[in-house]
C-alpha cells in the first residue's frame, strides 16, 4: 500500500469511514450490478498503533442494502451471574467484568461505532446513554437472573432495541479471562480456511444481521450447525485472514528480542491477531485481548498457516476457545485450496 503525505481532497461525495468515526471524500464508480457498487476513495487513516496520519488510495466493495430498514446492528454476549465474583478483579480494567454482562462497555462501544458508520442518528442517541442505564434496559430482557444466557442485542435505525435471550451451557468463568494452560480446557475446535475470498465492507467491519458472506463461508466448509465445534477463517482477496465467521482468531508466532548487550534470544511464543485493515470486525474479545496484552496485531496470510497448528478463538459468548488449523480436506481429497 503506497502512502502519501496528507493533502486536501475534493473528490465529490462524502462517505462514512468504516474504521473510524468521521467522513472522507469519495469518488463513486458506476455500479457493477444492482446489489453491489464499487467505491474508490481517499481515506485519512487515523489508527492508534500509528504515530502519524497518512493519506492513501484504497478500493473497497460495499453492499448496498435497499434501505437501512433491511438490516440491524447486533452484538452477542454472555450473561453470567458468576462473572463479577469469580473474575471481576482479575483484569486490568475491572469495570469490564463488574456486571454479569461479559465486557458490556465494549459491546456498547461496538454498537455505537456501527450506528455512527451507518449514520443512524436515533440509534446513536440511544447508544450514548450512561452504561448503567444501558445495563438496566438489558436487565428487563433476562428471564432468570440466576441462570446464564446467550444474549443478542439487536438495534435498528430508529434506535429501537430488542434483546434475544437463549439458554447457554454453564462454563468455568476463567475461560472468559484469557487463554492459559491452567484454565479449564474446553474441546478443541477444528478451524478451516474458506475456499472463496470475501471482500471487506461495512458489513464485515461491523456486526449486523446482513451475514450472508459468513453463512456462505460456513456452508462451504461443511459447518451446518451453530453447535458444531468448528470455525472457518474468512479471507480477503489479498489472501489475508480477516477473522473467523463467529470468532476472533489468534495465532502463535515467535520473534527474537534484543537484550541490552545486543545479544538476541528467542522471546518465546507470541500470539497475534489480524489487524482491522485486513477487513474483519472489531470484536469485543479482540479488543479485550489487545488491552490485556495477550496479543498484538499482525497480518496473517493463508500461506502463513500450517496444517495442524494450534490457535485460539474468542467471542463474547464463549470467551476463549482452543483451536487447531485444518488445511487438509476432511474427506481425504487433498489440501483445502486457498481463496481464488
Amino acid at each position: 500500500m503506497q502512502r502519501k503525505p496528507i493533502t486536501p481532497t475534493t473528490k465529490g461525495c462524502s462517505v462514512p469511514c468504516f474504521l473510524h468515526n468521521f467522513s472522507v471524500d469519495g469518488e463513486y464508480q458506476e455500479p457493477a450490478c444492482n446489489a453491489r457498487y464499487r467505491m474508490k476513495f481517499y481515506h485519512v487513516h487515523l489508527y492508534p498503533m500509528l504515530s502519524s496520519l497518512f493519506l492513501y488510495d484504497r478500493s473497497c466493495a460495499l453492499f448496498a442494502p435497499a434501505s437501512s430498514d433491511s438490516f440491524q446492528i447486533i452484538s452477542s454476549l454472555r450473561y453470567d451471574p458468576s462473572i463479577p465474583r469469580a473474575i471481576g478483579e482479575r483484569t486490568a480494567e475491572p469495570r469490564l467484568l463488574a456486571t454479569p454482562y461479559y465486557l458490556l462497555p465494549y459491546h456498547q462501544d461496538r454498537l455505537l461505532n456501527a450506528a455512527i458508520c451507518f449514520n443512524w442518528t436515533k440509534a446513536i442517541e440511544f447508544l450514548r446513554q450512561d452504561l448503567g442505564q444501558f445495563s438496566q434496559i438489558l436487565d428487563t430482557f433476562i428471564p432468570d437472573k440466576s441462570e446464564s444466557w446467550r444474549l443478542r442485542i439487536v438495534i435498528d435505525s430508529s434506535g429501537a432495541c430488542k434483546v434475544e435471550a437463549n439458554p447457554t451451557a454453564s462454563m468455568n468463568p476463567l475461560n472468559l479471562l484469557y487463554p492459559s494452560q491452567e484454565m479449564s480446557q474446553p474441546d478443541t475446535w477444528r478451524v478451516y480456511v474458506d475456499s472463496e475470498p470475501t471482500t471487506p465492507s461495512d458489513f464485515t467491519m461491523h456486526k449486523t444481521t446482513a451475514r450472508g458472506d459468513y453463512t456462505a463461508a460456513r456452508h462451504r466448509s461443511g459447518i451446518l450447525s451453530p453447535q458444531e465445534q468448528a470455525e472457518v477463517l474468512v479471507v480477503n482477496p489479498k489472501g489475508e485472514v480477516m477473522e473467523g465467521s463467529i470468532t476472533t482468531p489468534y495465532f502463535r508466532r515467535r520473534r527474537p528480542s534484543s537484550e541490552k548487550d545486543g545479544a538476541s534470544k528467542d522471546a518465546g511464543p507470541e500470539w497475534v491477531t489480524p489487524p482491522l485493515l485486513s477487513g474483519g470486525n472489531a470484536g469485543t474479545t479482540r479488543r479485550y485481548a489487545l488491552t490485556e496484552g495477550f496479543c498484538t496485531e499482525e497480518v496473517v496470510t493463508v500461506a502463513d498457516l500450517v496444517d495442524g497448528e494450534e490457535c485460539w478463538l474468542s467471542n463474547g459468548v464463549r470467551g476463549f476457545i482452543p483451536g487447531r488449523i485444518v488445511l487438509m480436506d476432511p474427506k481425504g481429497s487433498g489440501r483445502v485450496p486457498p481463496p481464488r
